[in-house]
């Protein structure tokens, strides 16, 4: 009779170790440079992908002013 790795280890003696929520995140994109950000969500990177040609279409159907605010510099005060 052929066992299966995990009936296997559930017949040892020894407990079985699982680690959870052993996760490094990404973390924020949008924090960092403005290359960065305008590379990640910019009006190139949207009009790249089918997926952000639908973004600019609906953005553009609402009436946004910006449509894509990561291009636009900040204005210092």
């Amino acid at each position: 009779m052929v066992l299966g790795a995990a009936q296997q280890l559930g017949r040892s003696r020894t407990g079985l170790l699982v680690e959870c929520n052993n996760k490094k995140g990404l973390g924020c994109t949008l924090r960092g440079t403005r290359r960065k950000r305008a590379r990640v969500s910019g009006f190139r990177a949207r009009m790249a992908t089918v997926g952000g040609r639908k973004v600019l279409a609906a953005r553009r159907k609402k009436g946004r002013k910006q449509l894509v605010p990561a291009s636009v510099p900040k204005r210092k005060m």
